[in-house]
């Protein structure tokens, strides 16, 4: 796929500073500054965090090009970006990425990315395939069906994919009775239960997150277009919110998850003054029983449903709180 000048300002509308990379436009974005604080919420609350011996994080290749070629006997190597149904969110968190991804994406054959494409994908095997959304109609099964066939490896991209996300939330309640409040006539109307994509086929990684880290993104992406899958450290939010100077939100009593939620975000919900609602998802060593335990002193069993609905995150904490009893 060709990027140009056109299909690039469709993607990218608004830009502040603009500065040509070979044929792209990209914007410039600002950073947050972290705001002033205190302890951690593990440390606030004597809650019990174990960090587990967890691999390191893998470092992004220092020549993005010349590893992936090597790989594939000296060609680009070739991905996609694969929508199914979704808000798109974490695609527009790579473009984000400006400058950053418009390098990556100069090291591979990008064959699919609609955001920002002007051909049509040929149905090419593929190297790695990022899939976003979730597989709710009939042709989405089938497009998440075949490019699994045509990639070595494949990503799930965000907190829909990996987790079922906001869509999920209709799960919990009946079908047919909200279904009316969208439709007058429900006959004909499709209400598939809401699945993650593994589910349906093989996921060799997650990237959480709703939207995704984009610096997460290029730290990892780069292994696994060598075929090596990377392993995300066991490591809570609360590690994040401390670096960046937060006070806890726990010491005033408003119910954040960050101590059971798996890191990697900056923590930027609890540094916007927002609790953490868990949408990178449980990391292995939580001790969910003794979150829950602490929560209870600050929100009922009804508010901590429904907060770990928002994201996909009850069946996870629903199935943890089985297998610990």
């Amino acid at each position: 796929m060709t990027i140009t000048k056109k299909a690039a300002g469709k993607a990218v509308k608004k830009t502040t500073t603009k500065k040509t990379v070979g044929t792209v436009k990209i914007k410039k974005t600002a950073t947050r500054k972290n705001a002033p604080g205190a302890a951690s919420a593990a440390e606030a609350q004597n809650i019990p965090v174990r960090v587990q011996n967890a691999p390191p994080k893998f470092k992004t290749v220092s020549s993005p090009v010349a590893a992936p070629r090597a790989k594939t006997g000296g060609r680009k190597p070739k991905m996609a970006i694969v929508s199914l149904t979704s808000c798109e969110g974490c695609q527009f968190a790579l473009l984000d990425l400006g400058e950053k991804f418009l390098d990556f994406a100069s090291s591979v054959e990008m064959v699919d990315f609609r955001l920002i494409e002007e051909e049509e994908d040929p149905g090419t095997k593929l190297d790695l395939v990022l899939v976003e959304g979730n597989p709710v109609t009939e042709d989405n099964l089938k497009l998440l069906q075949s490019v699994r066939k045509r990639s070595r490896v494949l990503a799930a991209l965000g907190n829909c994919a990996a987790m079922g996300g906001i869509p999920e939330i209709k799960n919990y309640h009946e079908g047919a009775n909200t279904i009316k409040h969208v439709y007058k006539y429900i006959q004909g109307i499709s209400n598939p239960e809401i699945k993650e994509i593994d589910n349906f086929v093989k996921v060799d990684f997650y990237f959480p997150g709703c939207p995704i880290n984009g610096e997460e993104f290029l730290r990892y992406a780069p292994e696994l277009l060598l075929g090596n899958i990377p392993t995300i450290p066991d490591s809570p939010v609360c590690v994040e919110c401390k670096k960046a100077g937060n006070r806890c939100l726990l010491l005033d009593k408003k119910p954040c998850f960050g101590p059971m939620i798996l890191g990697g975000c900056d923590a930027v919900c609890p540094t916007a003054r927002m609790t953490c609602q868990g949408c990178r998802g449980l990391r292995p060593g939580a001790n969910i029983k003794a979150m829950r335990a602490t929560l209870k002193t600050m929100m009922t069993d009804e508010e901590f449903e429904n907060t770990t609905e928002i994201y996909g995150l009850r069946d996870d904490v629903e199935e943890s709180l089985r297998t610990t009893n």
